[in-house]
């Protein structure tokens, strides 16, 4: 395989690849069985981006490399942060999109018995808000990663929107992106056996539209021969949450379920808290969105049943929401 052609070394010591040639010959210490990933910031990403982003800092993750952020990102999107140092000077925080590298030791000594194919041993993790250019390149990259590190499991951390109450935990949903007539594909069994981990529902993809990044990237790297598993946390689609704390908090949560840790999230726990608490005041003064809520709760038992049982969904997001909507309506009182 060509050696990583290194664009140049950060301040920090972090390798910056370019041309996607991503041989992480110079980083031998890799030895990991797992790679995670979440990207964002799309709807679907944000949670996932942001929940690995805390994994990292939580557990002081390493930072082995990332790509060349001027060729991914149109910047006039995903626009650079303006940050202010001690001396009030500013500074430029860019957008990066980078592999982690978390040692088992920094989890301490609560590691579960393996699941086959995941294991407990190290992980790699790769994060980026969502790029706007190069997604196969992207692919190709982390696909060279996979090779040279002999990692067949890739985990996807994604999240989307659903009639979930606001004081209900995120809905944990596991998909695998096998055939559903390829019964004996083991990475359905792999799917399963995470959704069973971290409680969640296991069922197969249905959506068709549009992709995300996190979409085409999963099928992008099970044409490659990986065993992908998409792990889902359903946020409250009323919520306009950029990187929804209920979200956020699922997925670290279904990482702590998967690994027997006990990640710190009181931070997190404190955002949603609030977030609760002000919902709850809307409720409590505002009569309509008290009655919406109620519609919402009466209807969520059905919705998260129907949703994983059935091949087409009886009772969809848009059949809550006309229903809800219905409620609001005048009465026709041209008869009367």
């Amino acid at each position: 395989m060509e050696s990583a052609k290194i664009l140049y070394t950060n301040a920090t010591g972090v390798q910056v690849l370019t041309d996607f040639i991503t041989d992480l010959s110079d980083n031998t210490h890799i030895e990991a069985s797992t790679l995670i990933i979440g990207v964002g910031p799309q709807s679907d990403g944000a949670p996932a981006h942001n929940a690995i982003l805390h994994l990292v800092e939580e557990y002081s993750a390493t930072q082995v490399a990332e790509l060349d952020s001027d060729v991914l990102f149109d910047m006039s999107t995903e626009r650079p942060q303006v940050l202010l140092d001690e001396s009030s000077q500013r500074k430029i925080e860019w957008p990066q999109a980078s592999f982690w590298y978390l040692e088992k030791k920094n989890m301490g000594s609560k590691l579960r018995d393996s699941i086959p194919d995941v294991g407990t041993s190290n992980i790699l993790f790769f994060t980026s808000p969502e790029p706007q250019f190069h997604w196969k390149r992207i692919a190709d990259a982390i696909i060279k990663v996979t090779d040279r590190l002999e990692i067949s499991t890739v985990i996807l951390l994604s999240s989307f929107d659903g009639p979930v109450p606001y004081h209900q935990e995120s809905p944990i949903l596991v998909t695998s992106t096998a055939a559903e007539s390829d019964s004996e594909n083991p990475a359905h069994d792999l799917a399963q056996n995470i959704a069973t981990r971290v409680s969640g529902n296991f069922t197969l993809p249905r959506y068709q539209g549009g992709a995300t990044f996190t979409m085409a990237l999963g099928t992008l790297l099970r044409d490659a021969g990986l065993q992908i598993t998409t792990i889902n946390a359903i946020a409250p689609f009323y919520v306009q949450e950029h990187g929804s704390p209920h979200a956020i908090d699922g997925l670290i949560g279904a990482f702590d379920a998967l690994y027997g840790v006990e990640t710190n999230r009181a931070e997190i726990k404190q955002e949603k808290e609030e977030l609760e608490a002000r919902l709850e005041d809307a409720r409590t003064n505002d009569s309509t969105f008290d009655t919406f809520i109620t519609a919402l709760e009466s209807q969520y038992v059905a919705w998260q049943e129907n949703f994983v049982a059935t091949e087409e969904s009886e009772l969809s997001t848009e059949d809550i929401i006309a229903d809800v909507e219905a409620l609001f309506e005048p009465e026709d009182t041209s008869n009367t």
